[in-house]
Formats: C-alpha cells, structure tokens, sequence
C-alpha cells in the first residue's frame, strides 16, 4: 500500500491538484498500548506507560501520563525529554538531563501531565557518537563544533514525533516545561497550542558549566543564571 511517506515530496508539490487529493494523508498516531504502573520517581503516583502506533519516524516513542486531580482544568504539563542514557540512568555530571528529567516526573506528579521520553540520544546523533563528540569536547570543543567535526549537525532532533503523541492523547492545549525555544516553535507549528512555557531549573557542575553555556549563547536556550552571570 502506498502512503504519503512514500511520494516524493517534489513529486507531490509537482503533481496537479487531481493527483494530490488520491495521494493518501499520513495516518495519524494512535495510542498502542497503556500500562498503569508505580512510579517511585513520581513519588509512588500511579502513571500511564502510553506507547504508539504510526509515529512520523521509527524511534520507540513513549509518554509517562500523570492524571490531574478531578476537576483540575488548568492545561497539562508536558515535558519533551530526549533520552540521555549517560545522564538518565548514570547520572552522568557531563550534562543537565538526569536532573531534568527528575524535575519533569516531580512536577507531572504534583500537577499532572505527561513526560514525552523521545529516543534521540546526543541530540539525535546516538550514543555512540556522542560519547566521540565527549572526547572533543575534552579538547576544549563546544558541544556544537564537536557535533560538526564528526560530520553530524548541531541538533538533528525533530519534534514531529513529539505533535503527533500529543495529538494521539488529545493534549493539543498544554503548558511545556522547556529552556529549548526548538521546541515551542515546532510544536506550534504542528498545531499544539501552547499556553505557557515554564522554564526548567538550571543544574550547574564542574564538567557541565561549559555545555549548558554553549547551549544559552549559541542555541539561545533560555538558562536565565547563565545569562545573569554572563552579564
């Protein structure tokens, strides 16, 4: 069966309008499985383990869902977190993600919401490369030039993924914890409305200082002590 993925884009800003309506829309993501389970990070809090079918691309996506209290209308809280193995599961002090991700399941907790857990290691470079971009960082590299010197970008993350779990959840209205102005502008543009942007705490170390002011001064992360102490 041929689907949108499958057209060539060129292909289909070329074709007549005729032949661009029969081209099939992308299905949209929809909920596959959801699992209740006990959290301790969520402080013992019953949470949904929600993963999906037809996501925009072949990561294994998952939400941890936090119901509100009853009653509760204020628009979730939602947290787009890129796996980070060496921060999440080593508490690695080289990055801000274990804290992080500690302050987003701490504060789904006491608010509801929902914690998307993305699978795009290094900023979508994987692990592996990461891990060499380490070694030029260890040389006085930014995180960014290291990034280019090994032939990957920047940030090779996309949020498309992210919208379409949203959407499957039926959280289209939400409050997004978030330093990454990336993210606010790609969710909006797929139709996620956003009613505050709440910025996560900054957590400085020895071996991170250097990261997290890269982050502020080139990718205009909003880490407001960095910027204070900057100026």
């Amino acid at each position: 069966m041929t689907t949108s993925a499958d057209v060539p884009q060129a292909v289909t800003e070329a074709a007549p309008a005729a032949v661009r309506a029969a081209i099939p829309a992308a299905i949209p993501a929809a909920v596959r499985a959801r699992v209740p389970v006990t959290l301790s990070r969520v402080r013992d809090r019953s949470a949904d383990l929600i993963t999906f079918h037809h996501l925009p691309d072949p990561g294994e996506h998952f939400a941890v869902l936090v119901h509100a209290a009853p009653g509760d209308t204020t628009p979730p809280l939602v947290r787009l977190h890129s796996e980070c193995l060496t921060g999440d599961v080593l508490g690695s002090a080289r990055c801000d993600c274990g804290p992080q991700l500690d302050e987003a399941l701490q504060r789904i907790a006491d608010h509801g919401g929902a914690v998307l857990y993305l699978r795009q290691e290094g900023r979508g470079i994987g692990l592996y490369n990461k891990l060499d971009t380490y070694v030029l960082q260890s040389q006085d590299h930014d995180t960014f030039a290291a990034n280019r010197m090994i032939g990957r970008g920047d940030d090779e993350r996309d949020y498309g993924a992210a919208a379409a779990m949203l959407h499957a959840l039926g959280l289209t209205r939400i409050r997004l914890l978030t330093n990454n102005p990336d993210k606010v502008r790609e969710l909006r543009a797929h139709g996620i409305e956003i009613t505050e942007v709440i910025p996560t705490g900054v957590y400085v170390t020895a071996e991170n200082s250097r990261y997290l002011s890269a982050k502020a001064e080139l990718a205009g992360h909003t880490l407001a002590l960095l910027q204070e102490a900057a100026a």
